[in-house]
């Protein structure tokens, strides 16, 4: 049986507000242009909503996609935004669920060897969450990283 390559697995977080602000600000600048262009003292103004709301739909799909992989588990190690720990950093890690009175609020912790406060990455905000749990233990497996199991708070 051979083993299977670890391939590298992102995980992105959810941007529906930019997507919907961009799309409601180009919507606002057509209308605002569609509204000034009648008369021709206010035609200058026209073309300024219409100029701002594309930049401004522009930046805010832009920033829809810019930075959308918050977290990346790859055969090298654990990229969390911009920072990178390798596999060989990572002592331990587990699950936490903490139920509140707004909801369930949930966590990956990692803990790393040469730290004693652990690394606490809060999952709520990522696509695809319940899959993390399933990619971690592929590979906790392969570089022997224990499992804490998952922790109630």
């Amino acid at each position: 049986m051979t083993a299977t390559p670890l391939t590298t697995v992102q995980f992105k977080k959810h941007k529906v507000a930019y997507r919907v602000a961009a799309v409601v600000s180009l919507v606002l600048a057509g209308m605002f242009y569609w509204i000034f262009r009648e008369e021709e003292e206010t035609v200058p103004l026209s073309w300024l909503f219409l100029v701002g709301g594309l930049l401004l739909s522009g930046y805010c799909f832009w920033n829809a996609q810019r930075n959308a992989v918050v977290l990346e588990l790859g055969p090298k190690g654990i990229k969390y935004r911009k920072y990178f720990y390798s596999w060989n950093r990572l002592r331990s890690y587990a699950i936490r669920v903490e139920d509140d009175e707004g909801g369930s609020f949930n966590y990956l912790v990692l803990n790393l060897k040469n730290s004693k406060v652990p690394l606490e990455i809060q999952l709520d905000w990522i696509k695809d969450q319940q899959s993390i749990n399933q990619h971690m233990a592929v590979f906790a497996q392969a570089f022997q990283i224990e499992f804490e199991g998952l922790l109630k708070k």
